[in-house]
């Protein structure tokens, strides 16, 4: 008969706990990593929306949008102010008419500065296809998601 020889149980419990310490350090270790890049994430996002609560557009009800037919064309005019407490990037500038179709008055962005006033335009929107009648409704958007304003005719 032959003798067989185990792991003597001190070095089963001694590879138990280094397995176990090692298993310990790369959850913690991955743990660590996960936490701080979701805390800097957090950070950013949070900086963005407290930025963003700060700022405001608007599209004056009187003043806000004018109109020039003059020479057969349509053109239109519309007025953006920062009345927000910090710098606003306007994104796009559209109006729209009785049937929804967008003319595009300024698509590049601009940055107003708190208590700024800018026109935009004007710009010829008879030449947009399918655009039909005066300027129903007229939407300004910030790079801010959710910041806009929108005004609208009240004779459409």
């Amino acid at each position: 008969m032959t003798k067989r020889k185990a792991v003597s149980p001190l070095i089963a419990v001694v590879l138990l706990i280094v397995f176990t310490v090692a298993v310990s350090t790369m959850i913690m270790s991955w743990m660590n990593t996960y936490t701080k890049d979701t805390t800097t994430s957090a950070s950013s996002n949070t900086d963005t929306v407290i930025s963003c609560s700060k700022q405001t557009v608007d599209i004056p009800t009187s003043t806000g949008v004018s109109t020039d037919e003059s020479g057969g064309y349509l053109n239109v005019t519309i007025n953006v102010e920062n009345n927000g407490q910090a710098n606003t990037t306007v994104k796009k500038v559209i109006a729209f008419d009785s049937s929804s179709t967008s003319c595009a008055i300024s698509a590049t962005e601009a940055t107003l500065s708190v208590g700024d006033f800018q026109a935009f335009g004007p710009v010829n929107c008879s030449a947009v296809s399918g655009w039909s009648g005066g300027v129903c409704r007229a939407r300004v958007t910030t790079t801010c998601g959710g910041i806009y304003d929108e005004w609208t005719n009240s004779s459409c």
